[in-house]
């Protein structure tokens, strides 16, 4: 349901073409209560880049990719020209929303999986960690 953003109101509420910008092209609505027009905020208010890249780079950071490897990424890929410092911004603004949205995915595994171990030594004590991958959709666990 499309509330305005001046009035709050959700009666009267109509199409009025669209906004196009960088980014894409966004459905403008005007209110006929307060004669004012707007754009619903879809999370991404006032974003230069589509939300796509923003999603993607959120995956690669999470992913492991340092912030200049995923600035290098995109630059390399003539898909947008974000500095480290922008991705860095987005982690801090999204990334806990992504968090939240992906503990609640259920992961489908295909019943097999590979377990390894790492030893590693720090601070001359032996240390073990295991780790177990689903073999089809790779998933951790």
């Amino acid at each position: 349901m499309i509330v305005c953003s001046f009035c709050k109101s959700s009666k009267e509420i109509v199409k009025s073409g669209f906004r196009n910008n960088k980014c894409g092209k966004k459905q403008r609505y005007q209110c006929n209560l307060c004669n004012h027009l707007f754009i619903p905020d879809d999370g991404f208010w006032k974003m230069k880049h589509a939300p796509e890249i923003v999603a993607e780079a959120l995956s690669c950071k999470k992913r492991g990719m340092p912030y200049q490897e995923v600035s290098k990424h995109f630059y390399e890929y003539n898909r947008a020209d974000i500095s480290a410092v922008t991705v860095f911004n987005w982690v801090k603004k999204y990334g806990n929303t992504f968090d939240e949205f992906n503990k609640k995915q259920i992961p489908r595994l295909s019943g097999k999986i590979n377990t390894d171990e790492f030893v590693f030594k720090a601070k001359k004590n032996k240390h073990y960690r295991w780790v177990s991958k689903d073999r089809k959709t790779k998933c951790n666990s």
